[in-house]
């Protein structure tokens, strides 16, 4: 498990052994995959709200996805505005902010995970498609919390606990 920059000091995204992509870059393909989305969507069919048909559901997450991608560009790139704009604390009743606090970014069905090391400073665990009002509701999102734990885990036992901490640690794992 590795952290890569998408936007220099302030967007990492975890990059899994397993996988091909960074988790960033798996989900917003995921989310643009006309096949992919046709076949959750219609795995999930039984939990979207209303009456919409796969077609609108999957033009809407199509459309999401985007909004994010390009929400997240702006974000990093415009003084004066901060990726804390984005992520929120996992957690609803979390008021104050914890030693690599658990957040998510949202639009619609689509969820991003993070871990907040600072101020405008984020790194994305995964991400899910989500229908139901509770994470616990299916099994593709309780996953989601596990890996956000595991990847928390991975920063503490590595020594990090803020930003000073976490670039040292960028510096040696490259």
């Amino acid at each position: 498990m590795k952290i890569v920059p998408i936007f220099d000091d302030k967007l990492y995204s975890f990059h899994y052994d397993n996988e091909d992509e960074n988790e960033l870059d798996r989900l917003l393909n995921d989310w643009n995959n006309v096949s992919y989305l046709y076949g959750f969507v219609s795995h999930n069919l039984a939990d979207i709200p209303g009456n919409k048909t796969k077609e609108a559901i999957v033009k809407v997450i199509i459309d999401n996805a985007t909004d994010i991608d390009n929400t997240l560009y702006e974000l990093a790139h415009n003084m004066g505005k901060t990726l804390d704009e984005f992520f929120r604390p996992l957690n609803n009743s979390e008021y104050r902010m914890l030693e690599l606090s658990k957040q998510k970014g949202r639009k619609n069905f689509l969820r991003i995970y993070a871990l907040r090391i600072e101020k405008n400073c984020f790194v994305i665990t995964g991400g899910a498609i989500k229908f139901t009002h509770l994470m616990q509701d299916r099994p593709h999102t309780p996953h989601e919390l596990k890996k956000i734990e595991i990847c928390r885990n991975f920063l503490k036992e590595n020594g990090v606990s803020d930003s000073d901490s976490f670039y040292e640690f960028l510096t040696e794992q490259s």
